[in-house]
């Protein structure tokens, strides 16, 4: 049984003139999602700092790329980015709560340990990611701030209650956020992605028979790409969704209404 690949063909896309020279932080940076999220935000001239546990030394502060190694479980870690960022660059206009982790794990068999890590960097680090952002959008003017949820916060999937749990919330925390913080002019919103062919979901994507087992349930018939949600990403971030806040987008291929 072979895997289908995906007909997503990776293009400029649509281009947003405002987000050039913009300062733009996206948390798990060197992940499929958060790389993919780099480079299209740099593509289109913002000025991209990324944060993630790890740096390579390679990843050296080029075309407008910038890494800073940060645990988002840390919040101590995250108030020294944030003020390393506005020292460089003066404010934030965009910022991307990108970091996951999940470990799947059968209720019955969870531990606290593994619930506990789980909610600190979903859940806990979103929030205290999205409230040193928005300190700085605050006095600045405003921005816009989009949290990674997931179809599994949607739907109720078996195998990671914590996972599902905290991106439940966080779809819900964005919800809040946005009521809160919309005076002052920043925007909130989340995305739900389906599944995305990254190394969180290599158990499905690198197995063929699990892989068609997911992806027929899909009425695309395919999983998604890391790209594409970073099209999404672009989309939240710039003056083409100025009124829109509040909200969860899922990208998904269609699986949470099968």
């Amino acid at each position: 049984m072979s895997i289908t690949t995906s007909p997503f063909v990776v293009s400029a896309g649509p281009t947003y003139p405002d987000l050039h020279g913009k300062t733009v932080v996206i948390t798990g940076a060197r992940g499929g999602i958060g790389a993919a999220a780099v480079h299209a935000f740099a593509a289109q001239g913002a000025r991209v700092v990324g944060l993630d546990l790890t740096t390579a030394p390679d990843e050296a502060s080029t075309a407008g790329i910038k890494y800073l190694t940060v645990d988002l479980a840390d919040t101590q870690q995250i108030s020294d980015a944030v003020s390393t960022i506005v020292s460089d660059h003066g404010t934030i206009d965009v910022w991307i709560n990108n970091a996951g982790y999940m470990k799947r794990s059968p209720a019955l068999d969870m531990d606290l340990e593994s619930w506990n890590k789980t909610l600190s960097v979903n859940l806990t680090g979103t929030f205290f990611g999205a409230q040193a952002a928005a300190r700085i959008m605050a006095a600045n003017g405003g921005g816009s701030i989009i949290n990674l949820s997931s179809y599994a916060g949607l739907k109720a999937r078996p195998n990671c209650p914590d996972y599902a749990s905290a991106k439940a919330a966080v779809a819900h925390l964005s919800e809040c956020l946005a009521l809160e913080w919309g005076p002052l002019g920043i925007r909130v919103n989340a995305i739900a992605p389906g599944y995305i062919r990254t190394k969180m979901s290599s158990w499905m994507h690198e197995d063929a028979a699990n892989y068609q087992a997911y992806v027929s349930k899909t009425p695309l018939q395919r999983m998604g790409e890391p790209e594409e949600i970073a099209q999404m990403m672009l989309h939240l971030s710039s003056s083409a969704s100025s009124f829109v806040t509040g909200q969860t987008f899922l990208v998904d291929g269609g699986i949470t209404k099968a």
